[in-house]
């Protein structure tokens, strides 16, 4: 781990966010990663379950910036660009490994990675804490996920260990996080946007109440989705999931 970064390792626990959580509500003071062999309980965004078997980097990174909420809308950005960096340092082609909004990494289209912030806030209105979830496909992926999955192992042939990439990651999160200026989100998204998947294309999107198509066009100021539909007028998505359009035979 890069020097002043704690970790803690665990063969089976819960959940890393959910243990680095509990850490920061004891008083460990962070930065430091929470790293499990496999999870019994493991989350993705929206509530969702994660698939967690032994072979796979489960990762949770929790510290303390000193800023406020609304601040926070270039970390996934940053995040999703580590972890690309990370499949890159392993051999992944890179040309194949693209980011998803709003914050998933594929490798040839299919779903290698997944990201779940988590904050709190102290009173006065400035974050506590912060917790970034990291699931990655090394070896396993499911093969019934709503959107196609991959694993390091099935792109490139080469079995990569937890403890290898989960140096890498957090050497290379840990260089994005230390470049990181708070009032500069427009850079992060401009090189998200050179790696990003369907900007430009049509992409079925679906929130939490409504499922429709439309071009997606970039990222807003403070990390919405911007996406045309059919009828010309313009939307911006602050929470859903994009795949691909299913075309009729």
């Amino acid at each position: 781990m890069p020097n002043g970064v704690g970790a803690f390792f665990f063969e089976v626990c819960d959940s890393t966010n959910a243990r680095a959580a509990t850490l920061a509500i004891a008083g460990e003071p962070g930065p430091l990663w929470v790293v499990a062999g496999e999870q019994s309980a493991g989350r993705g965004r929206r509530g969702r379950s994660w698939t967690s078997k032994t072979g796979n980097l489960y990762a949770s990174l929790m510290f303390r910036p000193h800023i406020r909420p609304q601040d926070l809308a270039a970390l996934p950005f940053i995040v999703a660009l580590a972890v690309r960096d990370t499949f890159l340092a392993f051999g992944a082609p890179e040309s194949h490994v693209q980011c998803k909004w709003p914050n998933d990494i594929l490798i040839g289209e299919r779903k290698a990675s997944g990201v779940l912030i988590e904050s709190s806030a102290k009173h006065g209105g400035m974050l506590d804490y912060v917790i970034i979830g990291i699931g990655m496909n090394l070896v396993h992926f499911p093969d019934d996920a709503a959107f196609g999955a991959t694993s390091l192992l099935h792109v490139t042939g080469q079995e990569v260990s937890v403890k290898d990439a989960a140096t890498v990651l957090a050497e290379k999160l840990y260089a994005r996080i230390d470049a990181w200026k708070v009032d500069d989100f427009r850079s992060v998204a401009e090189e998200w946007t050179r790696y990003s998947w369907g900007l430009g294309q049509s992409r079925e999107l679906r929130t939490h109440d409504e499922t429709f198509t439309a071009t997606l066009l970039g990222l807003s100021d403070d990390g919405a989705l911007i996406a045309r539909l059919d009828d010309g007028l313009e939307k911006r998505l602050y929470a859903g999931d994009v795949f691909p359009v299913e075309r009729a035979d």
